[in-house]
C-alpha cells in the first residue's frame, strides 16, 4: 500500500512542464503534455524534451496597462479584471483626477505582479487569447472617442459659442485708450 503524503491527503500533483494540475492523486505522466510528472526524460527517447512552459513578460504587461488602462490584465488572460480597471479609470478620471490616477496606477501594478505570479505557478496561467485583446482595444478606442465628442459637445461648443459673442471693438474701449494705442 502506498503511503506517499500526496495519497494522504487528497492533493493533485502539479506537471513541472506545463503547470497543469493533474486529475489523479499520483499521476506518472501529465494529462495535459504528457510529460512525465518527476520531470526525468522517458527511457529509451534521449531526444525528447517536454514543452516548454509559456511564460508572460512583466514588462509587456505593464506597458500595456500603462498605454490603455486595462489592456494589461486581458494579456494575462483577465479579460472581465481588465474591463473593470478600465471603466473604473476612466470614472474615476471624469469624477476628480486622482482616483482615475490611483485606477490606473493600480492595473498597471496588477498586471505586472500577476504576470510574475503567473510565472512562478503562484495562480494559474492563463493564456493570453489575442481576440480579446483586440476586441478590448477596440471597445476602449470607441468609449474614449465618445467620451470626447461628449466632452467636446456639451463643453468645448458652448464655451466657444460664448467667445464668438464677444464685440471685438469694445475691446479698445476696455482699454480706456479710445482707439488709440
Amino acid at each position: 500500500m502506498d503511503q506517499s503524503p500526496l495519497k494522504n491527503t487528497g492533493m493533485h500533483e502539479i506537471c513541472p512542464h506545463c503547470g497543469k494540475e493533474s486529475n489523479e492523486d499520483a499521476p506518472r505522466f501529465c494529462s495535459g503534455c504528457g510529460a512525465r510528472m518527476d520531470g526525468k526524460t522517458p527511457a529509451g527517447y534521449p531526444g525528447y524534451s517536454a514543452p516548454v512552459r509559456e511564460q508572460k513578460n512583466r514588462l509587456i504587461a505593464g506597458a500595456c496597462s500603462s498605454v490603455l488602462p486595462g489592456l494589461g490584465q486581458v494579456y494575462n488572460g483577465e479579460t472581465a479584471k481588465g474591463f473593470a480597471i478600465f471603466i473604473l479609470t476612466l470614472a474615476g478620471l471624469a469624477l476628480l483626477l486622482i482616483p482615475g490616477l490611483i485606477a490606473w496606477l493600480y492595473g498597471i501594478y496588477n498586471a505586472y505582479t500577476t504576470a510574475g505570479k503567473m510565472n512562478t505557478g503562484e495562480i494559474p496561467f492563463r493564456e493570453t487569447r489575442m481576440l480579446h485583446v483586440v476586441l478590448f482595444i477596440v471597445f476602449a478606442v470607441a468609449v474614449i472617442a465618445v467620451t470626447l465628442l461628449v466632452l467636446i459637445y456639451l463643453v468645448i461648443d458652448p464655451l466657444m459659442s460664448q467667445m464668438g459673442t464677444l464685440d471685438t471693438g469694445s475691446f479698445n474701449q476696455l482699454l480706456g485708450s479710445g482707439g488709440s494705442i
